[in-house]
């Protein structure tokens, strides 16, 4: 019987990560490396909110990730990064939200479509299909949970 689990039959897949610094975000990589390895996803992009005061152009560019400042946004609140409103526009199997949803770019992600959203270490009892909560710090051991926890769950749709 094939495994039909949330996790085996994610093709795409969106990871929204809240910067702290270059340690961690080179730890959400790597583990991203590792766990992508060994599953079905095929298309993976990455949105890395981070604060004003971080210079985005200091960061290390990666073909995968799309940093996002507060100074991406209008007086209005509208999104000024073109390539990220391209790839906004595309349809994904799932959505990884982690950490606090109190970002610029949660309204604007909304307008995307995803299959199933998952939120971890917060809480949106409108927008997201399943929350999950981890006292894990590690980016390792947080995915791990993660993508362990929606292996889990089968799918009959």
């Amino acid at each position: 019987m094939a495994n039909n689990s949330m996790w085996a039959s994610t093709k795409s897949l969106m990871v929204v990560i809240n910067y702290v610094n270059e340690i961690q975000l080179r730890d959400y990589r790597r583990a991203l490396d590792a766990i992508l390895d060994k599953s079905h996803v095929k298309k993976l992009t990455i949105i890395v909110n981070v604060p004003k005061d971080v210079d985005k152009a200091s960061l290390p560019p990666h073909f995968l990730i799309y940093y996002n400042s507060p100074l991406d946004y209008s007086f209005m609140g509208k999104l000024k990064d073109v390539l990220l409103m391209r790839e906004l526009e595309k349809s994904f199997d799932l959505l990884l939200w982690m950490g606090s949803l109190e970002q610029k770019v949660y309204p604007e992600l909304k307008n995307t479509l995803f299959k199933k959203k998952v939120v971890v270490n917060d809480a949106d009892d409108l927008y997201f299909d399943l929350q999950l909560q981890s006292n894990e710090e590690s980016p390792v051991e947080l995915l791990n949970f993660v993508t362990k926890t929606l292996d889990k769950i089968e799918l009959y749709e």
